[in-house]
């Protein structure tokens, strides 16, 4: 095996196995006293998680709610959040990455009014991330890659319950002397403020200022007020989406016209919707001049048609299988082309209406498929 061999197996066993090991990490550290190289995981966590999750996403290429689906060509699954809600989404991600690495600081003396509000961001995230495993919760049984998507929200929300614990863990353990001020609504809120078991409440509440805040800085970036709940309303076929996307299409994959139709649509220039066995299909005029080919081939020499239809099964359908990308399916087009034209001349050369023909096929009016 080569090194480029050995690295990427390694890659692909790394990126398989590795979001699991450091989530048993991370889960372990959640309830042992002693922690196992906490920092070192967190960061890996943060650094590897953000990563992975973002290369999957794009991997996926999602489609938003409005677009119609392909099915054999793209992966048939709309987007879990909508595409025009993504600065929303990173706006939430930014504040509670931020709130955590401050709450984190432990050896730094901060000061209460902001662990108060990095509690608060770090609450705003999670309750993000916990609606965002509630909306792909149906992806345990959806695909691989979607299952994965989880795994850094998961591992999010265990690392800010640890953080905001042992933040105040080590605050508890801290004797400090509270300032006092001679008005008696500034000692009351000092005192407050210094009052650690209170913490988690005021978190609750400050979040709610903190997040009128963000919004606000949205709302500057074109974000709806409501962006962050809209960003799971507005898709299609998940736990929280409240739209109905276009019924799909089916691209034909058994035969090299069809096939080819997957390609870049400025050079097949698909020009309206077919049926067949039923289903819509997309075709365009080669799908159709090479179909009305064959129709008056078995019209006018059955046995001939017998022939190139079995020969055609026989090595053109193994053939379109190999098709995958839309740079083959150029390549397919391509090639049909003078064979393309030479249906088109027999077409006009024994065929008294041969755009008729044409245009009648893939209609559902007693055409024969190719």
């Amino acid at each position: 095996m080569s090194i480029v061999g050995f690295f990427i197996i390694a890659l692909i066993i790394l990126c398989i196995f590795g979001p699991l090991i450091l989530t048993a990490f991370n889960l372990i550290n959640l309830f042992k006293k002693k922690k196992i190289k906490e920092d070192v995981i967190d960061i890996l966590i943060f650094v590897f998680g953000i990563l992975l999750s973002t290369i999957l996403y794009k991997l996926m290429d999602f489609k938003d709610y409005t677009e119609q689906l392909y099915i054999g060509i793209d992966t048939a699954v709309h987007a879990p959040i909508a595409s025009w809600s993504m600065p929303t989404v990173i706006g939430i991600l930014m504040l509670g990455i931020i709130s955590y690495i401050l709450i984190k600081v432990r050896k730094i003396d901060l000061p209460p009014l902001i662990i108060v509000c990095s509690m608060s961001g770090i609450m705003i995230c999670s309750i993000f991330m916990l609606i965002l495993i509630i909306q792909t919760i149906k992806s345990l049984y959806t695909g691989f890659i979607i299952t994965y998507l989880m795994i850094f929200p998961i591992n999010y929300i265990l690392c800010s319950i640890r953080a905001i614990i042992e933040t105040m863990n080590y605050y508890k353990k801290k004797e400090k002397a509270v300032k006092e001020y001679n008005n008696k609504f500034l000692n009351k809120c000092n005192e407050i403020l210094n009052n650690i078991s209170t913490w988690p409440i005021l978190a609750i509440i400050f979040a709610v200022p903190l997040s009128i805040i963000l919004i606000c800085i949205l709302v500057l970036f074109g974000q709806r007020p409501d962006e962050a709940i809209q960003a799971f309303l507005e898709t299609s076929d998940w736990t929280l989406s409240q739209k109905i996307s276009p019924p799909p299409i089916e691209y034909d994959a058994h035969y090299l016209c069809t096939v080819s139709l997957r390609g870049h649509k400025e050079l097949v220039k698909p020009t309206r919707m077919g049926i067949r066995h039923g289903k819509k299909i997309i075709v365009n005029r080669q799908l159709c001049i090479a179909n009305a080919f064959e129709q008056l081939i078995e019209e006018k020499t059955p046995r001939l048609h017998h022939f190139i239809r079995n020969t055609y099964d026989k090595y053109g359908y193994p053939l379109s299988k190999h098709i995958n990308t839309p740079v083959q399916a150029d390549i397919t087009y391509i090639i049909m082309k003078p064979l393309e034209w030479i249906f088109l001349a027999i077409l006009y050369l024994f065929d008294k209406n041969p755009e008729n023909r044409i245009a009648m096929q893939y209609t559902g009016k007693k055409c024969k498929t190719n």
